[in-house]
């Protein structure tokens, strides 16, 4: 079904590409109000992304790729709104759920608490690379044509993020 829709909007058919812009705006949505932590902003930026699908739509080259090219261009064009306006960035709703297995030493559910606190401080690449592998799924390859950084940076930014969680975790055990 959604390559079809896909294929029928690559040709110009305009009920197809406003379908494809709808059946994505709450997912753009949320993950620009993600990066920049206003209902506004990200609607606005909604507006931006629907744009670009709608003017880009003919440089997808994989339609497979489909999610991963929206999801690049609402990030690259949340960071510019981000610059544009000169706020700073965080993910300060980034919170533990089943999918997030980190591999720390969580043994009571104080350490649930002090790990959430402890993501709202990471270096905002590291928050994306958590967001992106943990509670999105996402493969390094899939991460890298994302953010449009190599695989190794990927992996190296992930282990990081790892290490400084353990770090925080480890400070916030003796409170």
């Amino acid at each position: 079904m959604e390559k079809e829709l896909i294929k029928n909007a690559l040709k110009g058919d305009k009920e197809a590409i406003a379908e494809l812009v709808t059946k994505y705006q709450d997912w753009i949505y949320g993950w620009a109000f993600k990066i920049v932590k206003n209902a506004e902003d990200a609607a606005d930026i909604v507006q931006e992304v629907s744009l670009k699908i709608l003017t880009a739509l003919s440089t997808l080259q994989e339609q497979s790729k489909l999610t991963q090219w929206i999801y690049r261009i609402t990030y690259h064009i949340s960071l510019n709104w981000l610059r544009l306006t000169k706020k700073t960035i965080l993910l300060n709703d980034i919170e533990i759920n089943d999918n997030f297995k980190p591999d720390l030493p969580l043994e009571k559910e104080e350490d649930v608490s002090r790990l959430n606190e402890a993501l709202k401080e990471l270096p905002r690449p590291y928050q994306l690379i958590i967001a992106l592998y943990y509670f999105d799924e996402h493969s390094y390859q899939e991460i890298a044509e994302i953010l449009k950084i190599p695989i190794g940076t990927v992996k190296t930014q992930l282990y990081r993020a790892k290490e400084i969680l353990r770090e925080k975790l480890e400070e916030r055990r003796f409170w």
